[in-house]
């Protein structure tokens, strides 16, 4: 699969979320290929603030094959990730991360930390592996950013 195909797939997990009363964002975790787990944002449905798709995602694929080491999978989502969900794929040993819409693309949207970067983290974040990770944003960047447009910071207009 593409970045662009893998990116489609977390869109529509998106899509799924919103559906379910979740933010519009989604993630999908790959490796060789091959997609072995998804996540949605379920913040506010489950009344968890942890419930961010990137979490979720990783949290399920854990739980599937009984392990916390990811080394070798890819983590795709559909927004930057917040400090929370970039520290949760170091703890999983993920050395790649790709996201599609950034922070600033969603109006209000504030992260816990000013002028937050996971890019710019990731160059100073090591995973428990002791891996570098990389993390790269802008992938199908318009169609993410159109999945929030009718939201200001984590309401709906």
């Amino acid at each position: 699969m593409t970045r662009e195909e893998c990116m489609h797939k977390a869109i529509e997990i998106a899509k799924e979320s919103e559906q379910n009363n979740g933010m519009p964002i989604g993630a999908i975790l790959v490796k060789d290929g091959e997609i072995v787990a998804t996540g949605e944002s379920s913040v506010w449905p489950d009344k968890d603030p942890s419930g961010h798709g990137e979490s979720n995602c990783i949290r399920s694929a854990c739980k599937k094959l009984n392990d916390t080491d990811l080394e070798g999978y890819i983590l795709y989502g559909t927004l930057e990730p917040c400090g929370m969900c970039m520290s949760t794929a170091a703890w999983a040993n993920l050395s790649e991360v790709y996201f599609g819409a950034y922070r600033e693309d969603v109006l209000g949207n504030n992260y816990e930390i000013d002028n937050w970067s996971s890019e710019e983290a990731s160059k100073n974040m090591h995973t428990v592996g002791g891996n570098s990770m990389s993390v790269t944003g802008g992938i199908l960047r318009e169609e993410c950013t159109e999945l929030l447009k009718d939201y200001v910071g984590w309401e709906k207009k």
